[in-house]
């Protein structure tokens, strides 16, 4: 049986978060996601998929559409988010036109949180929701069986987790598979599927850098995150230091780990630190944490053990704007946690956001001032766009008084002309745009930093990237 995961072209670009001049040169980052699921495929699944990720290899629709054509595969995978749910449609059209026979397979956090609407888009066979290692090796086991007159249809209804249409063309949905609970169980990442140094990184050490992750979920309660007060569970220490052996084997030596919060569980996070020091791999690594998660014995242990690089989500110099997300950390606390790690030596890179609802434009500058004082390495300003089914989502629709759930709308009818709404009733995006450049611009056209980071590059194809974020950001355009 043929297996391929497809990472889809971008065609459409559905305004994000973030300002426009920084998504148009966003870096690609291996889909760890999809190498999970492929990683377990290939050891429980006796079955080794393909990867065709069109982003890495810069394949547009026509390039997908001949490989697949030549390759006629069974069963193609996609990870969805809502952000590229248009691309992997489009896509998904090509690969039925030139390969009618080929099932497709939506997973993903998109259709996990709206597995139904999905199930119904056009070309779409099969979703899997929830975690999907286990759920979309369980799928290709069905129909390999199922090709082969082993299995019965109906067999099809004890793989939890998964929905497909039924033979009188209405949509089912099977139970919720629950969260593994064991991370150390699961293969690693299938890596060695892709090439590794294909994939770009704009502010890393080396040219090529590895993701990794450690743990899953956060019990935080920030009101903007998709996965607010979600159990965390994370594997162990010797568990990822092996993992980093075989990508260093693979020849990484600088590693992104991906966890929401590296050092929600700090015991496990010093742990960790200690194997890394007492092992020697001597390598450079960055990771996400919250201001109030680290203290200056943990910040000590980071650093000697190769952490470089620390993104702090801080949000807004605002005390009153902070409570309203629920972060629960003080603008006291940013100031001190700051000074700590930058005693440490280690980079900082910090998430601010504007436009939040209620939010005053003196507390947008709040942040910004607040950004001026603490002088981190990087700043990324993001106008809030509240996301699907997130709390804060529901708290604004309410606040505003807004009927359409838009989300929801387009999970039901996917729109090329659909927009973001940021759901701030006291500005408009224009608005909040000109904010967001200002912010920007006042950080990033510092000529000490600009030097800065002109020393750090490593390599032409990553200074060539910086220079055309720096040109975006020197030279706003006046219309978006």
């Amino acid at each position: 049986m043929k297996i391929s995961f497809v990472i889809p072209p971008e065609q459409h670009f559905i305004e994000s978060y973030v300002t426009k001049k920084l998504s148009k040169n966003r870096e690609f980052r291996p889909k760890l996601g999809l190498l999970y699921v492929a990683g377990y495929l290939k050891k429980h699944g006796e079955c080794t998929p393909d990867i065709i990720d069109c982003l890495a290899e810069g394949y547009d629709l026509h390039d997908l559409e001949r490989i697949i054509q030549a390759e006629q595969p069974d069963l193609v995978g996609f990870s969805v988010l809502t952000f590229n749910l248009l691309d992997c449609l489009s896509a998904a059209e090509v690969i039925k036109r030139v390969s009618p026979e080929t099932k497709i397979c939506f997973g993903g956090y998109h259709v996990t949180l709206y597995p139904r609407e999905t199930i119904n888009l056009p070309n779409v066979d099969y979703v899997v929701f929830g975690e999907g290692e286990v759920t979309f090796t369980e799928l290709v086991k069905y129909l390999r069986g199922f090709e082969f007159g082993k299995n019965k249809w109906e067999e099809i209804k004890l793989i939890e987790g998964i929905g497909w249409i039924g033979e009188d063309e209405k949509p089912i949905l099977n139970s919720s598979r629950k969260n593994l609970d064991k991370l150390d169980e699961l293969p690693f990442p299938a890596h060695d599927l892709i090439d590794l140094k294909k994939y770009t990184v704009v502010l890393g050490e080396q040219s090529a850098v590895a993701s990794i992750q450690t743990s899953r979920g956060c019990p935080a309660k920030c009101t903007f995150c998709d996965i607010r007060l979600t159990r965390f569970r994370y594997r162990g220490e010797e568990n990822v230091v092996e993992e980093i052996k075989w990508l260093l084997s693979l020849g990484m030596k600088e590693f992104f780990f991906l966890d929401d919060t590296f050092t929600i569980n700090r015991d496990r996070a010093l742990r960790l630190c200690k194997l890394l020091i007492k092992e020697n791999l001597k390598i450079k690594y960055k990771i996400s944490s919250r201001i109030d998660k680290v203290d200056k014995e943990l910040l000590h242990y980071l650093a000697k053990s190769g952490c470089y690089r620390i993104h702090y989500g801080v949000e807004s110099g605002s005390q009153r704007v902070l409570d309203y997300l629920q972060k629960e950390i003080l603008v006291e606390q940013i100031y001190k946690v700051i000074e700590m790690t930058k005693n440490e030596k280690i980079q900082i890179f910090v998430y601010m956001m504007i436009g939040v609802p209620t939010e005053t434009k003196e507390e947008m500058l709040q942040s910004v001032e607040l950004i001026n004082k603490i002088k981190p390495d990087h700043v990324n300003y993001s106008i809030c766009s509240p996301f699907p089914k997130t709390h804060l989502y529901e708290q604004a629709l309410i606040e505003t008084q807004v009927k359409d759930d838009y989300w929801q709308s387009f999970a039901e009818n996917p729109d090329s002309t659909f927009k973001i709404k940021t759901l701030n009733k006291d500005f408009d995006e224009v608005e909040l745009r000109r904010i967001q450049d200002f912010a920007m611009r006042r950080f990033y056209m510092s000529p000490r930093l600009i030097f800065r980071e002109i020393r750090r590059t490593s390599g032409f194809k990553q200074l060539l990237t910086k220079a055309k974020l720096g040109s975006r950001l020197l030279f706003p355009r006046i219309f978006y």
